[in-house]
């Protein structure tokens, strides 16, 4: 990757930072390789707008965003030929991909897991980055109920039976308008009271898709899914990240505030610097676009805005813990069936992913997660040693380390990944993907088979790159370059 300062001058690798994205296996969602690119130059007359009066632009393309849509669509059109360069808010790429590795161990606060490996994209780019990875083993699970009784594998298997025949039952009550809390309210008004139904639906759904009053009854079930394993990259997530940079050219610590479109120029307005050019990728979050942290002008169409409006965008949030030594069970996953459903109820053990790191990774998701922000990592370890001591007994010690995410508090993400809301229609997802004139449309919330992926950010990010280079080929005669040796790579 090439970056820059905001003057201009030329950086170094940026930190992986703190600060996307993680499910667990139990959860329903199960993502073409790239070689190093070469850097596109980033100033000087724009040939592909020759037919446009010759305009001196900035670049062809400017991509806002360096997250894997931002990353993967500029890679994807300096392959061809095109002059692109990203602007980035952060002073790292990678988006809502960041590995925080201050504690000698890799903590994925943002994406932790390829969901299923045959067929999906990501798998080819992990194996192209040098990555090592691990599948992650959702059969090979403890559960617990309060009062450290351990759940059976027969009572397991029945609370994931009773809640896929629930699904099934749902699916016939949903009703536009109406959430899936308000329906399951209805036909089963105890079920989670029942903490085991209560651990299941929390971990299987919850944790994917918001809150199950702002989750629609209708399209709770909505997305496409890769078979094979779920798999960690052990090395860190960011791999991938770093990976789809190469050789890209990346302007960090600029944060977009205004994109103006006049004539057969784009306008970009960065926190320092400006730049024209003949289209622009868009790839921010969809919490960044709810927040209208970006002035379009003009305004984008109606039905753009009540897209953004509509789709939902889940709040979770992840947490590390670090102990001197591990105390808990030698599985994959240790589970919990506590009093509060979306909290620290699901623990991935670290220390059999990543030997020696002592660690537990734990989440918070919906309105737990909100309440998280409020907390401080003081209040937040004695919550997990009460649910660790219940399991475990009284002599668990404190942990030594706390690492934990704040995607709801960070403005450049606004929480971690779209889903299904009561307001929510599929085709939401197609215009939130349309283009706006000369303005092109990229991350997890515009793919309507994997919103909510990393997978579903790099398939988009391909779609933008392909749908940007064909309309500046249309308008200027310019010919794109051929696909098969890029794809070879």
């Amino acid at each position: 990757m090439i970056v820059t300062r905001p003057d201009g001058r030329y950086g170094g690798r940026p930190m992986a930072g703190v600060g996307e994205r993680h499910e667990p296996t139990w959860s329903r969602r199960r993502f073409l390789q790239l070689g190093a690119l070469g850097l596109a130059a980033l100033t000087g007359a724009c040939s592909s707008n020759a037919g446009e009066g010759a305009q001196e632009l900035d670049a062809d393309v400017v991509v806002i965003g360096a997250g894997v849509a931002g990353l993967t669509a500029a890679a994807r059109l300096q392959a061809e030929g095109r002059r692109v360069v990203v602007l980035e808010a952060r002073p790292r790429i990678g988006g809502r991909v960041a590995t925080d590795r201050s504690l000698g161990v890799p903590f994925d606060v943002g994406a932790s897991w390829i969901h299923g490996t045959t067929g999906n994209p990501l798998t080819a780019v992990a194996e192209a980055a040098g990555a090592t990875t691990r599948p992650l083993d959702g059969d090979d699970v403890v559960a617990f109920d309060q009062g450290g009784r351990r759940w059976s594998e027969s009572e397991l298997a029945r609370a994931e039976a009773e809640f896929n025949d629930l699904l099934e039952r749902l699916a016939a009550h949903g009703r536009p308008g109406v959430s899936f809390g308000e329906v399951l309210a209805e036909i089963e008004p105890g079920w989670l009271d029942d903490r085991l139904r209560a651990l299941v639906v929390s971990t299987y759904l919850t944790f994917d898709t918001g809150g199950l009053d702002q989750l629609s009854s209708t399209l709770y079930d909505e997305g496409a899914v890769f078979e094979g394993s779920e798999v960690v990259l052990t090395d860190g997530y960011d791999r991938i990240a770093e990976h789809l940079g190469r050789g890209v050219a990346v302007r960090l610590g600029e944060p977009v505030h205004r994109i103006e479109t006049t004539g057969s120029t784009v306008t970009v307005h960065g926190a320092t610097q400006r730049l024209r050019a003949g289209a622009a990728i868009v790839t921010v979050p969809l919490g960044v676009l709810k927040a209208g942290s970006i002035d379009f002008r003009p305004p984008l169409p109606a039905a753009k805005q009540e897209a953004i409006e509509s789709v939902g965008f889940n709040r979770v949030e992840k947490f590390l813990f670090q102990w001197e030594r591990p105390f808990w069970d030698d599985a994959d996953v240790i589970a919990y069936s506590a009093a509060r459903r979306d909290l620290f109820n699901y623990f991935i053990n670290l220390e059999r992913l990543r030997p020696g790191s002592a660690a537990l990774l734990t989440f918070a998701y919906a309105e737990e997660a909100v309440r998280s922000d409020q907390r401080s990592d003081a209040e937040l370890t004695q919550l997990v040693l009460e649910h660790l001591r219940d399991l475990y007994g009284p002599q668990v010690p404190a942990p030594i380390a706390v690492r934990r995410s704040r995607w709801g508090a960070d403005p450049f993400a606004r929480r971690a990944y779209s889903f299904t809301a009561v307001a929510t229609e599929l085709s939401h997802f197609d215009v939130l993907a349309q283009p706006v004139g000369r303005l092109h449309f990229a991350g997890e919330h515009t793919h309507r088979e994997h919103f909510s992926t990393v997978h579903g950010a790099y398939l988009s990010g391909q779609r933008a790159a392909d749908r940007t280079a064909g309309a500046l080929t249309r308008r200027t005669g310019q010919a794109r370059s051929a696909y098969p040796a890029f794809h070879r790579r």
